[in-house]
């Protein structure tokens, strides 16, 4: 039910024959590359799990020194 509101609701005040179905261009992405695995400096310690009834998967942690980002200058 809520599929079919919300989709009336998208094209609200549209006309539909004036839309473009841009789906056949999007190209579909290439499989992951690689493992799973936590940046380096992050464990299991980091994760706040959500879904007790369902353990969370035991993954490798990258070697090295702690993955940093870069901070954000305040405007």
């Amino acid at each position: 039910m809520f599929q079919f509101v919300f989709h009336d609701l998208s094209i609200l005040g549209q006309n539909i024959d004036d839309l473009v179905d841009c789906t056949e261009v999007v190209p579909i992405p290439p499989p992951p590359q690689g493992e799973t695995h936590f940046p380096a400096g992050l464990t299991i310690a980091d994760i706040e799990q959500a879904c007790a009834e369902t353990p969370f998967p035991s993954l490798p942690t990258d070697p090295g020194p702690a993955t940093t980002v870069a901070p954000v200058p305040l405007p």
